[in-house]
């Protein structure tokens, strides 16, 4: 019933045509639309055995039981795939036949039944076919919590974030489990579990001074009527690394107390030094579309400021400032970047964005420039509505490059490696959803070609190319450092 790739059994057209057919006559039937059918296993029975088997074996369409979830890995994601249906596959939607607590209670029992079973997804395959080199991928870690974001800050030695609230480092291939000590405390959700740490950078002149810089979820709880509320926000902070110990932290990027909100969605919170020194950070526009077109809000925009965080005196807006402008917008009208990479020749920002259902975009960012969202996109919105008519618009800058059907962009990255010549300059995107690293060969900002390089790797949140050529690639759900060579 969910995303096992019901694409898959495209070869059965006449078993597809009658399951298909019985979905629908479900839907259409009087007596099932709005049951009241609350346990999970009961649902499942109704619904999803016909098709998935009575014990999630798989049957006409996959099963639950190897691990691989091909349409995302997120609880959001299954829900919206169960009640919305995945276009271009079997795969319906149930929204019009369950309610929301129905479809809470299903996917609730497919997962503990997936635990209680002790499914994993299957490792990465060591061996990587491509067209210039054959990958060895190498797993140099496992157990991990969502580890988001990595820098080498020498050449033994990498440090990385993990989405809970960690700081760890990777020394010799090897990672050192003790997290650092004294680091910022992140949001929490209503529900308790933490979120997050999202991106490190290091300052151009680390060697230097040392700071190191640390993205993540700032919170400021209150209680409204007796209940938690927790406001949350997109935060920079900066500090060292002593003796295992976080010190000498200094604000970089502290959100004004109305940038704070209840929505906890679209965060963005990728950074980037530019060849002038100048930080860059991505913010989403955090469920609130709209805003992503005021200069007046810091969502759906990218930021440019100095490396202690004073607005860079030559952002477009700066003189803007009295009329309630933020000086730090750099562009603006974007969804969700969590993509940033600095071209190695022309020096020029690219980025990655999450589209809303399609439409998933690379962009060149430029000062001043409107890249569209909400009033203009390629993708529609995940109950198959239109966002809005308007694929592109006057005045707003048209995407390099997009996806549809999204593959959920992740980190991308330059390939200016001397163990991969044969890639020189090409772009790497890392896929979340379809759980890819592609290999995009450029001329100027068209692409020319694509070729997948690692598939079935889980969902790629970001890659760094290490100071031994090798490419380090964060799987974040599967909580994995590879570690990608050329064989031979």
């Amino acid at each position: 019933m969910v995303e096992p790739n019901c694409s898959s059994m495209s070869s059965r057209p006449k078993a597809n045509s009658l399951l298909i057919a019985f979905a629908l006559s479900l839907i259409a039937s009087p007596l099932l639309r709005g049951q009241d059918l609350g346990d999970g296993e009961e649902i499942y029975a109704t619904y999803c055995a016909q098709c998935h088997g009575p014990n999630l074996e798989g049957g006409q369409f996959p099963g639950f039981l190897d691990g691989m979830w091909n349409f995302g890995s997120s609880y959001n994601t299954h829900h919206n795939n169960i009640e919305f249906g995945i276009p271009g596959t079997q795969m319906v939607a149930w929204g019009q036949v369950l309610k929301q607590d129905q479809i809470d209670n299903v996917l609730q029992f497919i997962l503990d039944r997936e635990a209680k079973m002790g499914v994993k997804p299957p490792p990465p395959k060591p061996i990587s076919e491509t067209e210039h080199y054959t990958l060895n991928v190498e797993v140099l870690a496992e157990g991990l919590e969502q580890p988001w974001g990595m820098e080498f800050i020498d050449e033994r030695t990498a440090v990385f974030s993990e989405f809970p609230g960690r700081l760890r480092l990777l020394v010799d291939s090897e990672v050192d489990y003790r997290p650092i000590a004294n680091t910022p405390r992140p949001a929490t959700r209503p529900t308790g579990q933490p979120f997050g740490y999202m991106d490190v950078a290091l300052h151009p002149n680390y060697k230097e001074n040392g700071w190191i810089y640390l993205c993540y979820i700032d919170e400021i709880p209150e209680i409204i009527d007796d209940e938690p509320n927790r406001r949350c926000a997109t935060r920079i902070v900066r500090g060292r690394i002593k003796n295992h110990i976080w010190v000498d932290q200094e604000d970089v990027y502290k959100p004004r107390s109305d940038d704070y909100t209840v929505i906890y969605d679209h965060f963005g919170a990728r950074m980037l030094f530019d060849s002038e020194g100048f930080l860059h950070l991505s913010i989403g526009d955090r469920g609130r579309m709209l805003d992503s077109q005021s200069l007046a809000r810091p969502e759906g925009k990218f930021h440019r400021m100095h490396d202690d965080g004073r607005p860079a005196e030559y952002n477009p807006y700066n003189s803007m400032e009295k009329y309630g402008v933020l000086p730090t917008v750099y562009a603006y009208g974007t969804r969700n970047a969590q993509g940033m990479a600095l071209h190695p020749v022309t020096k020029e920002i690219w980025a990655a964005e999450h589209g809303p259902m399609g439409g998933d975009e690379l962009n060149v960012v430029k000062a001043g420039a409107n890249y569209g969202w909400p009033l203009a996109t390629k993708g529609i919105d995940r109950d198959g509505t239109i966002q809005t008519p308007y694929k592109s618009l006057p005045g707003m800058e048209e995407p390099i490059h997009y996806w549809i059907p999204s593959p959920a962009v992740g980190g991308i990255e330059f390939s200016t490696s001397p163990l991969f010549t044969k890639w020189k300059n090409d772009l790497l995107v890392g896929f979340l959803k379809h759980q890819q690293i592609i290999r995009i060969e450029l001329d100027g900002h068209k692409v020319v070609k694509e070729e997948v390089i690692l598939r079935e790797s889980g969902r790629v949140r970001e890659m760094k190319t290490g100071p031994d050529g090798a490419l380090y690639v964060l799987i974040d759900r599967r909580g994995m450092i590879l570690r990608l060579t050329p064989k031979g």
